[in-house]
């Protein structure tokens, strides 16, 4: 059989989570096909890169060259599958070509756009409603990465669950992990000019990860702790939908010159900046999974979340301090409670790791394997 997959994304060099998500899956289904009977194509607009371009036996690139910025996916790999279609087709990105093949496989990561449509650019809502709706209709299986995405797609867009596959996402644990050497943590602080103590939330700057509420909470976290307070607020990510109003909470904020905005860190460097923070704060309105809480986790850093239904149900009841996303007092109070109160930092740490330990990329390969290959 011949299963074609979009590495469109996942050959991008500045990942975030979709791209590494892709990446890693790719990775994983390459160590656990070698030698089958299978052949597999990785379909891309550019030349591999980032170990993408180390294929197996069984392995072939395609690459489809494309000048414009848009519509790789929906029309340059249609001509592909026009011309030299696969039997399977896997997309890792919520879109399908417009011409595939009848076993065509779709992960959907969440459907945030259709529960909170306010907190989307319209332009992108638009988009994603309607390729939602097309991989509804005409995607043979959808993959998406928790229980909690399975039933919103199955009650939202009428899939039957045995369409629905679950393949929760990973960890690279070899990256994301406690860290002693104090000395390399200490470098990496001092290229970024971070100072101790601090607390970290990634993803981001926009509406959805609810930055503005966040930015709102820590001033007044500051304000009540008085003059003298040393604690910093590290805002990892690249500006999103509603930056403006971020910006604006920063700039009103009495508080600013704590506040850091370091835009996007390296993967490399992302692990020792987690080990030093006090806490990871991840207070969004809508997540399909929530990839940084469990890399925090891994890294033995605790974590404090919103608890809406997706992250609960990853990070589980004992590894992270929750409160409504739109609760300021409550965040300011979870806050507290990592500074204030003795052993709790200690008490999320453990069963963080211990949670974490359960998500890793070679087992999402594992689930999705079947998705691929069993017709």
């Amino acid at each position: 059989m011949i299963i074609g997959i979009d590495a469109s994304r996942a050959n991008k060099t500045a990942k975030t989570g979709v791209e590494w998500y892709a990446w890693h899956v790719i990775q994983g289904l390459k160590k656990l096909t070698k030698g089958d009977k299978n052949s597999w194509i990785l379909y891309t607009n550019a030349f591999l890169q980032s170990g993408l371009e180390q294929l197996p036996e069984n392995w072939y690139e395609t690459r489809a060259h494309w000048p414009i910025k848009k519509g790789w996916t929906q029309l340059r790999l249609s001509w592909e599958m026009w011309r030299r279609p696969s039997e399977v087709l896997f997309v890792p990105a919520h879109v399908l070509p417009r011409v595939t093949p009848k076993k065509s496989v779709v992960t959907i990561h969440d459907v945030g756009f259709h529960r909170m449509p306010q907190i989307y650019k319209p332009r992108d809502r638009a988009f994603q409603e309607w390729s939602t709706k097309d991989i509804a209709k005409r995607a043979a299986r959808i993959v998406t990465v928790t229980e909690f995405s399975g039933r919103e797609i199955s009650e939202l867009y009428g899939v039957s669950s045995d369409r629905i596959a679950i393949t929760p996402n990973g960890v690279d644990h070899d990256i994301f992990r406690p860290i002693s050497d104090g000395l390399a943590i200490d470098e990496v602080l001092k290229r970024h000019r971070l100072h101790k103590p601090f607390f970290i939330s990634i993803g981001r700057l926009e509406a959805k990860k609810n930055t503005v509420n966040l930015i709102k909470a820590f001033s007044l976290f500051k304000a009540r702790r008085g003059i003298g307070d040393p604690v910093y607020l590290v805002l990892v990510g690249n500006p999103g939908f509603g930056y403006e109003d971020v910006k604006k909470a920063i700039s009103e904020s009495s508080f600013k010159e704590y506040i850091i905005q370091l835009g996007y860190v390296p993967e490399a460097d992302l692990p020792y900046i987690i080990n030093a923070a006090e806490a990871l704060i991840h207070p969004s309105w809508y997540e399909g999974f929530g990839i940084p809480p469990v890399e925090a986790m891994a890294c033995g850093c605790p974590v404090l979340s919103s608890n809406i239904g997706a992250l609960t149900e990853v990070i589980g009841p004992d590894a992270a301090i929750y409160f409504p996303p739109g609760e300021i007092e409550a965040m300011v109070a979870a806050m507290n409670r990592i500074i204030d109160e003795p052993g709790i930092k200690q008490k999320l740490r453990m069963a963080g790791i211990v949670r974490a330990s359960k998500y890793n990329w070679r087992s999402t390969a594992e689930k999705t394997l079947p998705v691929l290959v069993d017709w």
